[in-house]
């Protein structure tokens, strides 16, 4: 048998001095009348075969799993860390499409970027299993972004008659990457490095690994696939990109109120890095330019969203004029596109499509740090902030 899945052995007569000493040192954390112990190692990963409120006796137990693995001296010191008020850390982990590094970077608030053996018989035994749509090709090499978790209350004294329902009490507040990146998630962060790497990133696969908490319960923690999406350039990520994803994440939460348009444009711009013919590219890049830059009608979109664009992006009359005349043509070939017919400007400059994307992600970045949507009358009489 497994010793992940295996159950410990022991009689209770064998353990009673640890026991009684351990009942010393959790006093704090007993439930009046019956001595069960708030086990915050149950509410981060127990299950149906985990003691929620065990007894000393119980409580005892855990800790010798934990120490057969761990060894005794460890699981001794993370008890003292649990009894000072330490927090249960462990980790959630994400397979990365669309991205590589030179070598390991990380930011200060606990999110890392990694990357996987390119040998199977290297890779972590702590990986998910593989499914139809994830197989050990994409692990190989991969890039993985994970990011630092903390739950508290590892150790707490339940209340008078918790635990007697169905109902629990609630605990166990969770802090992402130290609570300093607010509304912090995978999907939030992979949109945020997209912008900042210039291309498409995406997860594939999400999971959480307990690390040493593992040692102490046998749980199987929660996989999420996504399937592959379509075809895309890999991007290279520096730490200059990793801090600026950050900076990007950042600026995203400050501006909720304004966010509506913007994660339409954002989300449309990162589609149009991935999709793989420059008519969907071309058709997708239209929609983000509409969103960014809040067009409305039919006729007059293409000239006032180069208009607007060049005087939004543009310091003198020759940069305003270069993105003008790229964004007129690429709205005249995404019309083109979406009745089919046959691309006039792209199939002469295939630079266009990557150009157009450079200046809808200029706008998008420079619409997050503006502190107000610009008044285009103003902006074009030439009353720039």
């Amino acid at each position: 048998m497994l010793l992940e899945s295996s159950k410990l052995q022991i009689r209770d007569e064998h353990i009673a001095d640890f026991v009684h000493k351990l009942k010393l040192v959790l006093a704090d954390y007993q439930q009046p009348g019956t001595g069960r112990v708030g086990n915050g190692l149950f509410l981060l990963m127990g299950g149906p075969s985990t003691w929620a409120y065990p007894t000393v006796v119980e409580y005892a137990k855990i800790l010798i799993t934990g120490a057969a693995k761990l060894g005794a001296q460890r699981v001794v010191q993370l008890l003292c860390e649990w009894i000072s008020g330490e927090p249960l850390r462990y980790r959630h982990y994400a397979l990365l499409q669309g991205v590589n590094i030179d070598k390991p970077i990380e930011l200060p608030e606990g999110i890392h970027l990694s990357k996987l053996p390119t040998s199977s018989s290297d890779l972590p035994a702590t990986l998910p299993y593989y499914n139809p749509t994830t197989t050990v090709t994409d692990y190989l090499g991969g890039v993985v972004l994970s990011v630092d978790y903390e739950m508290d209350h590892a150790l707490y004294a339940p209340k008078e008659g918790e635990g007697q329902t169905l109902d629990t009490e609630c605990r166990g507040s969770v802090t992402a990457a130290a609570g300093k990146i607010p509304g912090l998630s995978f999907d939030s962060f992979c949109e945020s490095m997209s912008l900042a790497c210039n291309g498409y990133v995406d997860w594939q696969v999400i999971w959480t690994d307990y690390g040493e908490l593992g040692a102490f319960y046998h749980c199987h923690s929660g996989v999420n696939y996504k399937d592959r999406s379509g075809t895309y350039k890999t991007v290279g990520c520096s730490q200059e990109r990793l801090n600026k994803a950050r900076e990007i994440h950042l600026m995203l939460h400050a501006n909720k109120e304004r966010k509506k348009s913007l994660d339409l444009a954002i989300h449309r711009w990162i589609r149009s890095k991935r999709s793989g013919s420059d008519s969907d590219k071309l058709i997708e890049l239209r929609i983000a330019l509409e969103a960014l830059y809040e067009i409305g009608g039919l006729n007059e979109k293409g000239f006032r969203i180069s208009t607007y664009a060049a005087w939004h992006l543009g310091d003198d009359f020759e940069a305003r004029r270069t993105c003008s005349e790229t964004l007129r043509k690429v709205y005249d070939d995404s019309s083109r596109a979406v009745h089919a017919g046959k691309l006039k400007h792209t199939a002469k400059d295939e630079e266009l499509v990557s150009r157009g994307q450079d200046f809808c992600r200029m706008g998008i970045l420079k619409s997050l740090e503006e502190a107000e949507k610009p008044n285009w009358n103003e902006l074009i009489l030439g009353m720039r902030s």
